[in-house]
């Protein structure tokens, strides 16, 4: 480890960003001691074999919600997402069946609905900014998925708490009055007390109406799934818990797949052979080509660029020994650009994943262990559908002959620089989707 260079990271890295991280990997390994302020001990690792370590070390030993500390300060302390175990795995068991199976193929049209939507408001003769254009379809899909609803008036009423939820989670606030925290910063968080009373008022009458509605077994919306879901004991969870997993769903269902899509697009802007053998899987039925296009965006883009643990006692990370209370934080962008797992790692090729799967340790834009994203499925799905929508009828050319490249200021989410501008022109004969 180089805990000089890594203290000169720490320093830098609200300046430099995902970037840097990458720049000192290269010059300096795979594992970097960064005494970071507010943070603690932490150490970066960007080795894959080191990765599947982290993953499958015991939850008493690496503690996934004190890894993501910062989360909590957004997500709140029930969130499935900072909870340790047992009681993690106890909540994600009640929200996994809404994510997958014939459930999530019961949104696909509800996407597609809203793709085409979106898609009829996008000029056909100027750039459409993407990221933004993407942050609104994203919001408007996972909010008619969780609550229900559809009229415009609803999605944009039930929408706007979250979306300002979601500003303050990519603010540089937050990090900053997390490593404050002892002095009281997230206490007297005024901005955050106001959306999380907001969310309150929306939420908390929601869940009480589906409570009292006898018929709601029958519906499909998240919500009401989880007011029905009941654990092995015939446990329920309570009114602050799905709270709790509402504002989860919410936010890690919302950026990061819009982000996702933003570079999505750009990539196959500029790559009009892969767009057009996209488009070809369309009148198939098929996916899979479509499939391996996502997983090389994400392993060049992965949304979030890192995940952490933190250690509960002295613990041992190949041939370091790390002492308890030390936070591991796992460099994704670095790890999915491994070059012993990925000749010319830095180039876009979507035939690494055709007729394959993604190594689990060396591809890990969801994270990895029993804290992956449990919203991988539900991305995927969604993702697929809104290109085969999208591109069943228009043709996508860059506005710019350079590929995007990310923005450098630190955030948890890595976006495009320009917002990834395209073209959206209509095709002169659409193409139908095959059942």
């Amino acid at each position: 480890m180089a805990p000089l260079f890594g203290g000169l990271y720490a320093a830098a890295y609200g300046v430099g960003g995902q970037p840097l991280v990458r720049r000192l990997v290269q010059n300096y390994g795979p594992v970097i001691a960064l005494p970071v302020l507010g943070y603690g001990r932490v150490v970066a690792v960007a080795d894959p074999a080191l990765a599947k370590q982290v993953f499958t070390a015991k939850p008493d030993v690496l503690l996934g919600g004190e890894g993501v500390g910062p989360a909590a300060a957004i997500y709140g302390r029930r969130s499935m997402f900072v909870l340790e175990e047992p009681e993690h795995l106890r909540r994600r068991k009640l929200l996994t069946p809404p994510l997958h199976g014939d459930i999530l193929r019961s949104y696909v049209p509800a996407i597609e609905a809203a793709t085409q939507a979106a898609m009829a408001s996008w000029p056909s003769d100027s750039p459409v900014r993407m990221l933004d254009a993407g942050r609104d379809l994203t919001l408007d899909v996972i909010v008619q998925v969780i609550f229900g609803v559809h009229a415009a008036e609803d999605i944009e009423r039930l929408g706007k708490p979250f979306a300002d939820l979601l500003d303050l989670a990519l603010s540089t606030e937050t990090p900053i009055r997390y490593a404050a925290r002892r002095l009281g910063t997230l206490r007297s968080w005024g901005t955050l007390r106001d959306v999380n009373r907001r969310i309150d008022d929306i939420v908390l009458p929601l869940i009480a109406r589906r409570r009292a509605n006898a018929e709601r077994g029958r519906a499909t919306d998240v919500l009401s799934m989880l007011v029905d879901a009941r654990g092995e004991d015939g446990d329920q969870l309570s009114d602050n818990e799905i709270r709790a997993d509402v504002i989860t769903l919410m936010l890690a269902g919302h950026e990061t797949t819009a982000t996702t899509l933003a570079w999505l697009v750009d990539l196959l802007a500029h790559h009009p052979d892969v767009q057009r053998r996209v488009r070809a899987e369309i009148g198939t039925g098929g996916t899979d080509y479509t499939e391996a296009v996502i997983n090389e965006t994400l392993r060049l883009r992965p949304p979030a660029p890192i995940t952490g643990r933190m250690t509960a006692e002295k613990y041992r990370l190949g041939d370091y020994t790390l002492p308890a209370g030390t936070r591991i934080v796992l460099l994704l962008d670095a790890i999915n650009r491994d070059p012993e797992t990925y000749p010319d790692p830095d180039t876009f090729d979507p035939e690494r994943f055709v007729g394959t799967r993604p190594n689990p340790y060396g591809w890990v834009p969801f994270g990895g262990g029993i804290k992956r994203c449990i919203g991988a499925s539900f991305s995927m799905c969604e993702l697929t559908t809104i290109l085969h929508t999208m591109l069943a009828q228009a043709e996508l050319r860059p506005a710019s002959r350079r590929l995007e490249s990310p923005a450098t200021h630190a955030a948890p989410v890595i976006v495009p620089r320009h917002g990834a501008q395209v073209y959206v022109s209509p095709l002169s004969r659409p193409i139908e989707a095959s059942a």
